[in-house]
């Protein structure tokens, strides 16, 4: 007797290729009005090119060959060598490894941190009520205005950095996790230790599955967070890093180079927060 193998095609949902497509022509319209921004506002009294146009920025990536400090093919600009297409890919690469670690390493201790503090915290009542406005007052101090204070406490170190990300990331997940358990319905915690549920297991079982939703959107919030704070730790005192690149491009008023930079931040940053919002997507498949 033959059996008949039936295999289930997964069919894109037309929302979704609706949504892509409408994503797109608002991307394409972002553009044109960047492109007429451009026309309009052109140059100023010092020569320089307020918004910098698609074909400025393209032409201002080789500036990145400037930030590489030689080797695999390329040389050292600073020491006399031309700026080339493999020197501005490299460039961009180094630098955007150094960023690229401060942010991951940031974020991974401001995640634990935040949301660990937030849990323990949040276990007593009179606790959450007694560092919960002290939190609401932290997360409203601008970060830049923080920033000129961890530089007198660890100067220009790597560790200053690492704390500076993870202060800004621990602080707003802080807030959201404590935020996230007072959230949670009271019926469930009746209903479950009306089951003869300890406090413990209700809070394990219960509290934490049922405000982890909330603890998703939190750290889906708190990926720009760090590359906001990463950034601004670099632009002060770094030797490596896109920050860095930035701050040379401001000193020097080139607006392409730092359109530039952006469009890579931009880039890095989006992908990025994919890979977390997928992460936590599959960790919260049971929504």
């Amino acid at each position: 007797m033959l059996q008949k193998s039936t295999q289930t095609r997964r069919v894109p949902s037309p929302t979704r290729s609706f949504t892509l497509w409408w994503g797109l022509l608002g991307l394409a319209c972002l553009i044109v009005i960047w492109q007429l921004l451009s026309i309009i506002l052109g140059v100023s009294q010092a020569g320089v090119k307020r918004v910098p146009g698609l074909q400025d920025i393209i032409g201002a990536m080789i500036q990145f060959s400037g930030y590489w400090p030689g080797g695999l093919g390329a040389g050292d600009v600073t020491r006399g060598a031309e700026r080339t297409i493999w020197g501005a890919v490299l460039g961009a690469a180094y630098n955007s490894w150094f960023t690229l670690v401060r942010v991951l390493v940031g974020f991974a201790f401001g995640v634990i941190a935040g949301v660990g503090l937030g849990l323990l915290v949040s276990w007593s009542q009179a606790a959450r009520r007694l560092f919960g406005a002290s939190a609401h007052f932290l997360r409203m101090m601008p970060l830049l205005a923080m920033m000129p204070l961890f530089g007198l406490w660890f100067a220009r170190s790597e560790t200053g950095t690492y704390v500076f990300v993870a202060f800004a990331v621990a602080v707003l997940l802080f807030v959201i996790t404590l935020s996230a358990v007072d959230g949670v319905p009271e019926y469930y915690v009746n209903y479950a230790m009306s089951l003869g549920a300890s406090k413990l297991s209700v809070y394990r079982s219960v509290i934490i599955p049922a405000a982890l939703p909330e603890i998703r959107n939190g750290l889906l919030l708190a990926v720009p967070f760090a590359w906001s704070a990463v950034l601004a730790a670099e632009f002060i005192g770094k030797q490596y890093g896109l920050g860095r690149i930035l701050n040379y491009a401001q000193l020097y008023a080139e607006t392409d180079v730092i359109a530039a930079t952006g469009l890579v931040v931009v880039l890095l940053a989006a992908i990025s927060f994919f890979l977390v919002r997928r992460y936590l997507n599959y960790l919260t498949r049971w929504v």
